[in-house]
C-alpha cells in the first residue's frame, strides 16, 4: 500500500504501522474495520495530521495519505483513473467530524462511492459523518454516534441510498456564523457583538452563537486563548455552524490558526464588511472599489500553503495549490490590483469632471454623513418628495450599510434656496484606514462638500459612540472642521427624555426629528441657510 502526502517529520516505523492496516479487510457491512480505525484514532493524534485512506467495495485498503488540516490528497492507484467504488474516510484532528464544503465536492469529482469523515479528539472518537454520492441531486449525508458506530450497515445504507430509500441531513439554506470577540470590559459585550450580529444578518447569515474572552487572556497566534479555542471548538459542533466571524481585523497567522484548529472558514470583520459591500455595490465605481478593497485585504493572507489556500482549490482528494500555485496567484492578484487602480482613476477623472460642471451652478454641496443605517437615504428620500420632486432613491432598508453607491441630487428647497444633496456610505467603528483609504471616491463629495448634516439615531442605545465614531472618521478625511448640523433621528423613540437632552447639547445645531413619521424638514434648511449665509 503507497501513502503519499505531508510525511515530514514522521519516522519509518510509524509509517510501517500505517502501512500494515492493510492486512485488515472491511466487511461488507462495516464502514470500516475496526483496528483500522483503532490505529488511525491513534496516529491522528500522533502526528495531529489528517490521515485519509481509501478502501475498496470488497473492503480492500488500497491507499493512505497523510496532510496538514484540509489538505491530504488522493493518491494516484493502479488501474483507477477516478474513484468509482471507492470510500474515502478520513480524520479531522480538530474533533469536528462533519463533513466540509470542499470534501464534498472531492466527492463529486473524484467520482467517489461515499465520502466519511471522523472526528479525533484525545485519540478518541467524536463521530463520523457520510456523505453518498447520489447522481446529480445533493448527496445524501448520515451522521452517525460515537457510542453505535459499529452497530451501523453500511452495505445496507448503501443500498438504501441507491433506492432513494435514505432521508439525506440536508444543508442549511444560509451559512450558520458563530461569532467571536476580545473585549475590554464586560461593559461593551452585549452592544458590539449585537452591531456584529447585525452586519452577518446584512450579509443572509445565520447567527448561531457568539464566544467572548477578556482582550488580555487572547493570544497573538491564535487569537482567543487554549481553553476558550476548545470551547469554540465544541460549541461548533454543537451548533452546526460553519463560519465564524470575528469581531476584530485578524492577522494572517491568526486566520491559518483559527481555520486549522475549528476546520471551519473564518472571516474577520474587514472581511465580513467588504462582503456586504459587494452586495451592495450596483454602479462601476462601487464595483471597482470593492474589488480592489477586497483583492488588497486578502493579498497578505497568501502566504503559505494550508488551510487558508484551500479556498483555492485544495481539500481532501483533490490536488493542492503548490508554491507554484501560490506564486501564480500572488502575481495575477497584484495585477488585478494595478489593473483596478487604473479602472478607478479613470473614473475618479469622470467624477472630477461632474463635480466641477456641479461646482459652476454655484449651488451649496451638502452632504449628508452619519452612521450606517441612522436614516440617511430616508432623509434624502423625503426631501425630494417635500420639495415636489419626483424620488428615485429606494426606500432606505433596516439594514447596516444598505446604501453604498454615493446619490447626488439637485433639490429646490424654497423659491430663494436650491441645493446639490449627496448620500454617502456609512461609518462603523473600528473601520480600518485601508478600507476608508479604498472608497476615498464615494468620500469625495464630503470632502467637497460646503455644509456636513451629520444624521444621528437618537434613539440607538450608543448613540454617543456612534456620534464619537462620525466625528473621528471625518478628522480622518480632513472634514472635522467644516460646517455641521445635527439630525437627532428617531427622537419619538427615545425612552429617557435626558439622553435627548444630553445628545442636543454635546452636538453641532441639534435639531429633533422624526423622518418616518414625516415631520417637516423646513427647520433643517433653515439652519442650513444661516450656515451657508454665515
Amino acid at each position: 500500500m503507497d501513502i503519499s502526502g505531508d510525511l515530514s517529520g514522521i519516522r519509518d516505523s510509524q509509517l510501517q504501522e500505517l502501512k500494515n492496516l492493510s492486512e485488515f479487510k472491511t466487511e461488507r457491512s462495516e464502514l470500516i474495520q475496526p483496528n483500522i480505525l483503532e490505529e488511525l484514532l491513534r496516529l491522528t493524534q500522533l502526528w495531529n495530521r489528517e490521515i485519509a485512506i481509501y478502501l475498496s467495495r470488497p473492503g480492500i485498503l488500497l491507499a493512505a495519505a497523510v496532510g496538514r488540516s484540509a489538505s491530504v490528497t488522493l493518491p494516484p492507484i493502479k488501474g483507477r483513473s477516478l474513484g468509482k467504488h471507492l470510500r474515502c474516510i478520513h480524520t479531522h484532528p480538530n474533533g469536528d467530524f462533519r463533513l466540509s464544503q470542499l470534501d464534498l465536492s472531492a466527492l463529486t469529482s473524484l467520482q467517489l462511492e461515499s465520502m466519511s469523515s471522523v472526528g479525533v479528539r484525545d485519540g478518541k472518537l467524536t463521530g463520523i459523518q457520510i456523505a453518498y454520492s447520489s447522481g446529480e441531486n445533493d448527496p445524501f449525508i448520515l451522521n452517525i454516534n460515537s457510542k453505535n458506530w459499529q452497530s451501523f450497515d453500511y452495505n445496507e445504507s448503501l443500498s438504501n441510498v441507491s433506492k432513494g430509500l435514505t432521508k439525506t441531513v440536508t444543508a442549511h439554506s444560509k451559512e450558520r456564523a458563530f461569532l467571536i470577540a476580545l473585549e475590554d470590559s464586560d461593559q461593551e459585550i452585549n452592544e458590539d457583538l449585537l452591531e456584529l450580529r447585525e452586519l452577518a444578518r446584512s450579509a443572509g447569515v445565520d447567527v448561531v452563537g457568539q464566544l467572548v474572552q477578556n482582550r488580555r487572556y487572547g493570544q497573538s497566534r491564535s487569537y482567543l486563548g487554549s481553553g476558550k479555542l476548545e470551547e469554540l471548538i465544541h460549541h461548533l459542533q454543537e451548533t452546526e455552524a460553519n463560519v465564524v466571524i470575528c469581531d476584530d481585523e485578524l492577522s494572517p497567522t491568526q486566520l491559518r490558526t483559527l481555520e486549522m484548529e475549528t476546520g471551519v472558514k473564518v472571516l474577520d470583520r474587514t472581511g465580513l464588511i467588504l462582503d456586504i459591500f459587494a452586495q451592495r455595490a450596483q454602479s462601476r465605481e462601487g464595483k471597482l472599489q470593492v474589488e480592489l478593497a477586497q483583492l488588497k485585504h486578502l493579498l497578505p493572507y497568501l502566504s503559505g500553503q494550508g488551510q487558508a489556500l484551500s479556498r483555492l482549490g485544495a481539500g481532501v482528494g483533490s490536488r493542492g495549490p503548490g508554491e507554484t500555485k501560490l506564486e501564480l496567484d500572488r502575481r495575477r492578484m497584484r495585477e488585478r490590483i494595478t489593473q483596478l487602480e487604473k479602472e478607478l482613476k479613470l473614473v475618479l477623472q469622470h467624477r472630477d469632471v461632474q463635480r466641477r460642471q456641479r461646482t459652476r451652478s454655484g449651488l451649496p454641496a451638502i452632504a449628508l454623513v452619519g452612521y450606517t443605517n441612522a436614516g440617511k437615504t430616508t432623509f434624502m428620500k423625503i426631501a425630494m418628495e417635500q420639495a415636489g420632486t419626483r424620488s428615485d432613491i429606494p426606500i432606505g432598508e433596516n439594514k447596516l450599510f444598505a446604501t453604498l453607491d454615493p446619490i447626488v441630487r439637485r433639490i429646490r428647497v424654497n423659491s430663494t434656496m436650491e441645493i446639490l444633496l449627496s448620500d454617502t456610505v456609512g461609518f462603523i467603528r473600528k473601520l480600518p484606514t485601508q478600507l476608508l483609504r479604498a472608497f476615498l471616491a464615494t468620500l469625495e463629495e464630503v470632502q467637497q462638500a460646503d455644509i456636513l448634516l451629520h444624521v444621528l439615531d437618537a434613539s440607538h442605545p450608543q448613540a454617543f459612540q456612534h456620534a464619537e465614531t462620525v466625528q473621528q472618521v471625518l478628522k480622518q478625511l480632513g472634514c472635522a472642521e467644516k460646517p455641521m448640523m445635527t439630525l437627532l433621528n428617531k427622537a419619538d423613540k427615545v425612552l429617557v427624555e435626558e439622553d435627548l437632552k444630553q445628545l442636543a447639547q454635546s452636538l453641532p445645531y441639534p435639531i429633533e426629528m422624526s423622518l418616518i413619521r414625516g415631520d417637516s424638514l423646513k427647520p433643517v434648511w433653515k439652519v442650513c441657510d444661516s450656515l451657508l449665509t454665515y
